[in-house]
């Protein structure tokens, strides 16, 4: 799921430094490229920063391949927004689109953003935090602890602004059931502010989704299910 705008440029601006360096980062023809530094791309051998010099070196021929052919440049990232134009987006609306072949099928094995191998690789591999209830979820825990005072059971969904009715629906359902300790996980801010508008229980997990796109979050799911 493409994460927002702001939680793209949260992430960069706040895990890694892309420096140009012209000394050091060169290919093997000698040319200049740019270098992304992070805590986990200073533990690179000097093999696997060869490796992804040639990789940066070969996404810049394929936009200055893409500039020959007239093609504007892609986006640096998969960008998501809540608001097109005047409105609130439609479901799946505001989401970068895919290319679609004649057909009227989406292309596979292609995306509608530049792959960064630098900075794919340069993503931290430990988690952001530890999963401590009294610190970085704390206000998540005491949400939950108001709505269940007796220590009833907390039902708990997790959503982002694409399936804002689907959250409301659950929400509205778990009340007809007699469930007072539901709540939903709000993955990003326009979510959360409308939820509360239409009295729904959400906790703002925007910041903490922001930490995680820090990482590989994908090596950290592959590590809890093996």
């Amino acid at each position: 799921k493409p994460v927002s705008d702001q939680d793209s440029r949260a992430a960069a601006m706040t895990s890694s430094v892309f420096l140009p360096l012209l000394a050091a980062g060169r290919t093997a023809q000698n040319t200049p490229v740019a270098r992304m530094i992070t805590a986990e791309s200073e533990t690179w051998s000097p093999a696997k920063w060869r490796e992804i010099d040639r990789a940066t070196r070969a996404e810049e021929e394929a936009r200055q391949a893409r500039a020959r052919r007239g093609l504007p440049p892609l986006p640096m990232t998969p960008t998501h927004t809540v608001r097109c134009g005047s409105r609130d987006c439609r479901p799946g609306e505001g989401n970068l689109k895919h290319a679609m072949d004649k057909h009227g099928k989406f292309k596979q094995w292609e995306q509608p953003y530049e792959h960064r191998e630098g900075f794919v690789q340069s993503r931290l591999r430990s988690p952001p935090h530890r999963p401590r209830p009294n610190v970085e979820y704390a206000g998540l825990v005491a949400l939950a602890a108001r709505l269940a005072p007796r220590g009833g059971p907390v039902l708990l969904a997790a959503a982002d602004w694409d399936y804002r009715e689907l959250a409301l629906n659950w929400y509205l359902h778990a009340r007809r059931l007699g469930y007072r300790g539901a709540l939903v996980l709000s993955m990003e801010r326009a979510l959360h502010e409308l939820l509360l508008r239409r009295g729904v229980p959400s906790f703002d997990g925007g910041a903490l989704l922001a930490a995680w796109n820090r990482t590989c979050l994908q090596r950290h799911i592959q590590a809890n299910l093996g």
